[in-house]
């Protein structure tokens, strides 16, 4: 199991996935470049975060991966299982979509006030019934990342768009998506069930974008079944 942070993240994004699923299964949880333990820049394009994970997993030798992605790590995980169908054994897609707009306005605010800018996008990340110390959590680990490499992240969500290439993914798919995620709302995760072929859709209640970190134990059993 190969699992992929979003934009500002780090691989401690899967803290509570590490611990579940370590007991069973082979558990990667990387750091993309620029991100976490990884030092040097970021990257601006899904492309080159794709690039980036099939050399990881030809150096590890991983066969038959399972690619478990969130926001910009799912739009890493579709691309990577259209251009590589022969890799990835399975993928799980994660308060994500096949198009990730970004308002200007963040990212205009990541260049001007980085710390500022966390503020607006936690509030649109988080059910208002999150306890507030996950969210305060959240805003710390993502400050650690450079404000340019997460401002590069949000840039290779916002030229992302795979829309029209959905129905070529032909291997097993969960999608998981909060009820009441605002960044990427649950019509995104609908279009991803009504375009890959025998995929499943799990919507997890009373939590947004960070679905994993705000309910860990539903989230687990979800895709514990899946596997």
């Amino acid at each position: 199991m190969i699992f992929i942070h979003g934009s500002g993240g780090n691989r401690k994004t899967w803290s509570n996935q590490i611990d579940y699923f370590s007991k069973n299964h082979n558990v990667f949880a990387i750091d993309l470049p620029g991100h976490g333990e990884q030092k040097g820049g970021g990257k601006s394009s899904v492309e080159d975060y794709v690039e980036y994970i099939k050399e990881f997993i030809e150096e590890k030798s991983i066969k038959n991966p399972w690619l478990i992605g969130h926001s910009l790590g799912g739009a890493i995980v579709l691309s990577f299982a259209l251009k590589y169908k022969e890799i990835a054994k399975a993928i799980v897609l994660v308060g994500t979509g096949a198009r990730l707009r970004v308002l200007p306005r963040i990212l205009n605010a990541i260049k001007s006030n980085y710390e500022d800018a966390l503020k607006p996008i936690s509030d649109f990340g988080f059910s208002p019934k999150t306890d507030k110390s996950i969210v305060s959590e959240w805003i710390k680990e993502t400050l650690k990342c450079p404000s340019e490499v997460t401002y590069g992240d949000f840039q290779a969500c916002d030229k992302f768009d795979v829309m029209n290439d959905l129905n070529k993914i032909k291997i097993p798919t969960l999608i998981i998506c909060g009820s009441e995620d605002q960044l990427t709302p649950i019509k995104y995760s609908q279009y991803l069930k009504e375009n890959i072929k025998d995929s499943k859709l799990v919507i997890i209640e009373d939590a947004g974008h960070m679905v994993m970190f705000e309910k860990p134990n539903i989230f687990n059993q979800a895709l514990d079944a899946f596997l």
